[in-house]
């Protein structure tokens, strides 16, 4: 299945997001140079009372080289132990409008 020229995903996406007296958003992203970076920020009361600052920034960074193996994790949380896998796999990549090719042997 080919994309058929479109343009290529986003390659950062926003996970969470929550507004009030603190409010919170976590990114993820894959880097120019390759590295998957999950972000996030506390802005308002909370890092104020904590750290005396309006913002707290955190992140996690896993280098290049590393994004297989988690990609791999992740595939096995998601759907290890599930009889399932392939079918919601290929669903998930076809919502995703994510290039994939599907093959059976009979």
């Amino acid at each position: 299945m080919s994309n058929g020229g479109q343009p290529s995903k986003p390659k950062k996406i926003q996970l969470y997001e929550e507004r009030g007296e603190t409010s919170r958003h976590i990114d993820v992203e894959v880097t120019e140079d390759g590295n998957l970076v999950m972000s996030g920020q506390d802005v308002g009361k909370a890092p104020q009372e904590w750290w005396g600052d309006a913002d707290y920034e955190f992140w996690v960074f896993v280098p290049g080289e590393h994004k297989d193996e988690v990609l791999l994790a992740l595939i096995e949380q998601v759907y290890g132990n599930n009889p399932s896998a392939i079918e919601e796999f290929r669903a998930l990549l076809e919502s995703q409008g994510i290039s994939f090719e599907f093959g059976t042997w009979v």
